[in-house]
């Protein structure tokens, strides 16, 4: 447990509801200021007079852009910006936005400070639904060493075996892999599995050491026992979140609305301790059937397949069926990488494959010659006549006729 500090977190504390999670440190706008109406940023050269001053001024503006939390009232009434060095990372907004939302963080504030200082920094938390702005020394270092080490991450996907997968008619999936233990996982991600696959009910004693190790890398926690766990163990759980990219799977829909419960009452407790933590999902680790109506949603749907018998392909296909209504993500966890494996999966057309750890490797060079479409098409082929011999070989025949 934290000591408690007489110091204030920051001059203002801006509690919330996130509308889109993440976190942006950045320079405060509060663009709802007198000049209403007007543009806040201009680019400086549109006022230079002839060539020689235009580029004098474009010597003089910043080589990188500025990174921008705009506190608004409504952002159906954003001023336009028309600084090309300027760069909006966030928003703290006063009246919930018509959708789509932006892509950065952005906080619905019940109400802003009437007047603040400009270009004051900001951080802006909406993982826990608070921003700070002026913060303290404490609280911009806690952010700060998180940003750097979420930086540090996109090294993983310049390299060979990190890259990620396209199929042979270039659809994205993503490929992951099951580890053992937590010890395990660290090298799964270095193995170049873009996501890591755990059954755990415990985290590990080092997070700061797992985290750097996964290099950012997904990790999906199965929780055997969701309904076991205190108070405390959920608000490690969030704790954890911030080193981690954390997604917990639950194995009953149930346990869905029980487990999203915990976690906000977990990120109550925590969200006055000013602490960074992650935006933590729940999905479902299905049986094949799935039910026509989930609450909540899940984040993903992930079915185990110990055998792709023709009865489990074909509960299998109306199980994706089903999930595709919903609108959720698909994940299908096969026990190998044989090529006629990889093609049923394929052929229902999951978001994401997961595989054995030491068949991480057959299985990316096998789905990079396969194709999505062929093996849907096999695949409602085969359906129908499981046990036809060209059917069965046609897979492995495409990656003959494919080989490099």
């Amino acid at each position: 447990m934290r000591e408690p500090s007489s110091e204030p977190p920051a001059k203002w504390t801006l509690y919330g509801i996130p509308l889109q999670k993440g976190i942006a440190l950045g320079i405060g706008a509060p663009l709802y200021l007198p000049t209403y109406g007007s543009p806040i940023w201009f680019d400086p050269r549109l006022f230079a007079q002839d060539e020689d001053e235009w580029r004098d001024i474009d010597y003089r503006m910043p080589t990188e852009p500025v990174e921008v939390i705009g506190l608004v009232r409504a952002l159906d009434d954003i001023p336009p910006v028309l600084a090309p060095y300027v760069r909006m990372v966030g928003w703290i907004v006063e009246q919930p936005p018509e959708p789509p939302l932006p892509t950065v963080p952005v906080l619905l504030a019940p109400k802003l400070p009437a007047l603040l200082p400009p270009e004051t920094t900001v951080v802006l938390d909406a993982n826990a639904g608070v921003a700070y702005i002026e913060p303290s020394v404490a609280v911009l270092a806690r952010y700060q060493a998180q940003a750097l080490r979420v930086a540090t991450h996109t090294r993983y996907h310049l390299e060979g075996a990190h890259l990620p997968v396209r199929t042979w008619d270039s659809r994205p999936i993503q490929v992951g892999a099951i580890a053992a233990d937590w010890d395990a996982a660290p090298q799964v991600a270095q193995a170049g599995a873009e996501l890591v696959w755990l059954n755990s009910d415990t985290l590990p004693e080092d997070i700061r050491a797992t985290a750097h190790a996964l290099g950012g890398k997904p990790l999906w926690l199965h929780l055997t026992e969701p309904t076991a766990h205190d108070d405390a163990f959920w608000q490690s759980l969030l704790r954890a979140s911030a080193e981690l990219h954390l997604t917990l799977f639950v194995a009953q829909a149930d346990a869905l609305q029980e487990a999203t419960d915990s976690l906000a009452v977990a990120r109550e407790a925590l969200r006055t301790e000013h602490v960074p933590i992650g935006a933590v999902e729940v999905g479902l680790l299905a049986r094949e059937a799935l039910p026509d109506v989930l609450e909540p949603l899940p984040y993903a749907v992930v079915w185990q397949v110990e055998a792709l018998t023709q009865a489990t392909a074909e509960r299998l296909w109306e199980a994706q069926a089903t999930a595709r209504a919903l609108g959720v993500r698909r994940t299908v966890i096969v026990p190998n990488a044989d090529t006629e494996t990889l093609a049923i999966a394929l052929g229902l057309e999951p978001h994401t494959l997961i595989v054995p750890a030491e068949a991480l490797p057959d299985a990316k060079t096998r789905l990079a010659r396969l194709s999505v479409a062929e093996c849907r098409e096999w695949l409602l082929l085969r359906l129908r006549d499981w046990t036809n011999p060209a059917l069965c070989r046609q897979p492995e025949a495409w990656l003959n006729a494919r080989a490099p």
